[in-house]
């Protein structure tokens, strides 16, 4: 995927919200004189999340003391968990746990401070007790149920926290699809945004069911170039691959891995790319989808 104008824009902006209040004008103008700088001197082969991983390190670094993702990852990972045992009795009554199970993981996706500025968490909560049939009941899940059922190896690229605790979810309920499943969940191998990382899947339980690989990197996304050895390995071998979220599906398009992508749209592009409203779950595999 490259790096579109309008991702350029959403770049820009973003950042800039992180520190428009700072009263520190030399320190922010700094700041935005790289944030500046990165956009204009960026690949543009190379999806959003890469450029925005150096940002995120400088920001962490300039503004360490106003730097609120650490909290938001732990308050997230806490309302989740609390909300476990009442999501898995859904599960357990649904008729189809699989095709719940997938919805609720997309829905979580909502849980991204990358690119809202807060979270309802009534919204969510209301969201996961409302799958979007339009989202779910499609062939690709269909095809899904039955690559997983078939595959040995299955890699699961998360996203957000809050959100890998549904992603826990799905991948119980892929584990009772094929209790002979073996499944690697790739997390980031540094902090970025609210992205999850090797420390918070472990801290939510995801080691139970799942080898943890960290990506190698900060990038919020699965960028090839950047991989790790392990986490390459790990997506090689996969049978199937399910990747969470937006920048998991730009920077893994065209990779040529078994994925499935399973996310929420949050920006014009990719609801204008694939005919989406704002907020609407998709979920395509990397073989087959095509644009409105």
């Amino acid at each position: 995927m490259q790096l579109y104008c309008e991702c350029m824009h959403c770049i820009l902006e973003h950042h800039w919200s992180l520190v428009k209040d700072c009263t520190d004008e030399p320190r922010r103008a700094v700041f935005m004189r790289e944030v500046c700088k990165t956009v204009a001197e960026a690949d543009p082969n190379m999806a959003a999340p890469v450029p925005t991983a150096k940002l995120q390190k400088l920001y962490a670094k300039m503004f360490a003391a106003q730097d609120d993702y650490p909290r938001l990852k732990r308050k997230y990972n806490e309302l989740l968990l609390s909300w476990l045992p009442e999501l898995r009795e859904k599960l357990a009554a649904a008729n189809d746990p699989l095709k719940l199970a997938v919805w609720m993981a997309m829905a979580g996706n909502y849980i991204d401070f990358g690119v809202l500025k807060e979270v309802d968490d009534a919204r969510l909560r209301a969201m996961l007790a409302t799958p979007d049939e339009r989202a779910v009941n499609t062939p690709e899940l269909e095809n899904l149920r039955r690559e997983a059922r078939a595959a040995k190896k299955l890699t699961y690229a998360c996203d957000n926290c809050g959100e890998i605790v549904l992603d826990m979810l799905l991948m119980e309920e892929l584990k009772r699809e094929n209790p002979g499943l073996e499944i690697t969940a790739l997390v980031r191998g540094e902090n970025v945004l609210n992205d999850a990382t090797m420390e918070d899947a472990e801290t939510v339980g995801i080691g139970r069911i799942a080898k943890i690989v960290g990506n190698g990197s900060n990038i919020g996304g699965t960028q090839r170039e950047y991989l790790g050895e392990e986490a390459k390995r790990a997506l090689m071998e996969a049978d199937v691959v399910i990747a969470k979220g937006q920048g998991n599906f730009e920077t893994m398009t065209g990779a040529g891995w078994n994925a499935y992508y399973l996310f929420l749209a949050k920006c014009p592009h990719y609801q204008k790319w694939f005919g989406m409203e704002h907020m609407s779950g998709q979920l395509v595999n990397e073989r087959r989808f095509t644009r409105a």
